[in-house]
């Protein structure tokens, strides 16, 4: 099994039974209790799990979580991420075909869609794991090399599928953005992938708390106005809102 595979198989464990052991889990899949917390690692760091005393346990899953301490801290971002994700998700209509990005904010979207049925494209793992199960969605998932980075999949595979996609509407993250440079990334292989998701939308919606305005990498993405909307919290000084006002097309603080 290989690590793509052993992440799918943990993460539909937790969401089957909320809580599993790393032991067990260990001895199930044939590998060491540190593999196992490597891989947890790529759902704690997206808000999705947590771990404590041994055992994971899914986020929101009531059993537990909030009432055991937990030996790694969930994003202190998260309540502003999952408002930008349901602002997201409101903008999604029934029979949508979408691209969602790798990252833990467009993430999000997934906890609002709800019932609807869509055709959802993502290069992402985690995004992949959290909707391979609902019976309304249409899974498709991008090819390319895994990066550790995103928790994807990226490179030219990933953007030689993307540039032959039309869909209606892709939500993408960034590391950074601001007025003048627009939105970057610190890895040229997800710059790159997300510029082809981006063209390969009829709308386009950066989601990006505001944490990250003013933050700057050296891979450029795009410049604001080649969305159709920012979506970020409401955490701006007026005169930065004025700012980022100025150079979108559209802004909605959730």
């Amino acid at each position: 099994m290989n690590p793509i595979e052993r992440r799918a198989f943990i993460y539909e464990r937790l969401q089957r039974d909320g809580k599993v052991g790393l032991g067990e889990l260990a001895q199930e899949l044939g590998v060491s209790t540190m593999t196992i917390r490597r891989d947890l690692r790529l759902f704690i760091d997206q808000g999705l799990a947590t771990i404590s005393i041994g055992t994971a346990y899914l986020t929101g899953s009531g059993e537990g979580v909030l009432a055991m301490q937990p030996e790694v801290s969930i994003d202190s971002r998260s309540a502003q991420k999952q408002a930008i994700g349901r602002a997201a998700a409101q903008q999604v209509e029934d029979g949508d075909t979408i691209i969602i990005d790798c990252g833990t904010t467009t993430l999000q979207v997934l906890r609002y869609i709800g019932a609807k049925h869509l055709t959802i494209i993502t290069n992402s793992i985690p995004v992949a794991s959290m909707v391979g199960t609902n019976p309304n969605v249409k899974l498709i998932y991008a090819p390319g090399e895994y990066s550790a980075d995103s928790s994807g999949m990226v490179g030219p595979l990933a953007v030689d599928f993307f540039h032959t996609l039309r869909v209606d509407k892709a939500f993408l993250g960034a590391h950074g953005f601001d007025a003048v440079g627009g939105a970057n990334e610190p890895v040229l292989g997800d710059a790159t992938a997300k510029r082809a998701m981006l063209e390969a939308s009829a709308r386009s919606y950066l989601l990006v708390d505001s944490s990250k305005y003013g933050n700057v990498h050296f891979m450029a993405l795009s410049k604001l106005s080649d969305f159709s909307c920012v979506i970020t919290d409401d955490q701006f000084a007026p005169e930065r809102r004025a700012e980022l006002e100025s150079a979108c097309a559209e802004v909605i603080y959730a």
